[in-house]
């Protein structure tokens, strides 16, 4: 897992002007600017909080990648199975 490059990625999506909107553009090409595996590429551009939280990113700067990426907090995660 690339730790440091994901939050490099969150942090900078939500302040470095013109990134995000180049992300929302071309993803592919933003994250190659990132040394971030094919499995953390696909979490990325899934939004998937999930694999990502599972894989060891740093909670917070998850939830600020997934906000900047639209998802909002309550569907960051799928509910439980057994309905709890």
């Amino acid at each position: 897992m690339s730790i440091v490059a994901l939050n490099r990625l969150a942090r900078e999506l939500e302040h470095t002007p013109g990134l995000l909107a180049r992300y929302l553009e071309s993803p592919e090409t933003v994250l190659d600017g990132y040394r971030l595996t094919g499995p953390e590429r696909r979490a990325v551009t899934g939004k998937d909080a999930s694999w990502l939280l599972d894989a060891g990113m740093n909670p917070v700067a998850l939830r600020n990648l997934m906000v900047v990426l639209g998802v909002a907090h309550q569907d960051m995660y799928p509910a439980p199975k057994d309905g709890t």
